[in-house]
């Protein structure tokens, strides 16, 4: 089944699974607010920039689905928004973790080793395997943080989440994939994924913030 095969109303489901990831995104990426508000409003937009890039290849494949045109552009920048929004996530909740103010200049080293070699290779491949690694990396950092916060709860769910997201692969080498019915597998899978991603999201940050405020912490001069 092509793209511009699918059901109109799975286009637009498509957007559901984008729109619980961003909000968990936003949870996980505002958590350092008491610890370091730039940190927290740099991971608030890193978690808009990865809704932004989902939106992006969400509407790419609404209007290739109901009018038949295709904006390549639109799907293509999924991977690079992705990229650099999980950096932006990973550097506030690291912030969260360590309870102080984290050095800024790795995040942006790995984001300019990426960009250098997708420019290098003349190939998204670099940003989906960083995008890829990033979105993960936010989960497990994030069952860490619960964990700390005795949120068992919402561990077990970052888990789920994870395997969920894992599940996918084998659907996708299917080769039933392009089927319609192994499609709507794939999203309800996706969707039910990131909704056990929002909830444990909530979990950690309502415990994170439960907990006492750390004490302030200068920047390193």
């Amino acid at each position: 089944m092509n793209t511009n095969d699918y059901p109109v109303i799975m286009a637009v489901e498509d957007y559901v699974p984008v729109l619980l990831a961003l909000a968990g995104f936003w949870l996980l990426g505002g958590a350092s607010q008491r610890i370091d508000p730039v940190a927290a409003l740099l991971g608030r937009a890193g978690a808009v920039l990865i809704g932004l890039g989902g939106v992006a290849k969400s509407t790419w494949k609404l209007v290739l689905s109901s009018t038949g045109t295709d904006w390549p552009w639109l799907e293509q920048s999924l991977f690079p928004l992705m990229a650099t929004g999980a950096l932006l996530v990973l550097w506030s909740l690291t912030t969260t973790l360590r309870g102080k103010v984290t050095p800024w200049w790795p995040y942006a080293l790995v984001w300019v080793a990426v960009a250098g070699a997708a420019i290098g290779t003349g190939s998204l491949q670099p940003a989906f395997i960083a995008a890829t690694a990033g979105v993960t990396l936010i989960s497990v950092l994030g069952a860490v943080l619960a964990g700390r916060r005795r949120a068992w709860l919402a561990v077990v769910l970052f888990v789920l989440g994870i395997v969920g997201v894992t599940a996918m692969v084998p659907l996708r080498n299917h080769p039933d994939h392009h089927t319609v019915a192994f499609q709507w597998i794939e999203q309800g899978t996706n969707t039910v994924a990131q909704t056990l991603f929002l909830i444990a999201a909530l979990l950690t940050v309502r415990a994170a913030t439960r907990a006492p405020s750390p004490e302030p912490v200068g920047v390193p001069a």
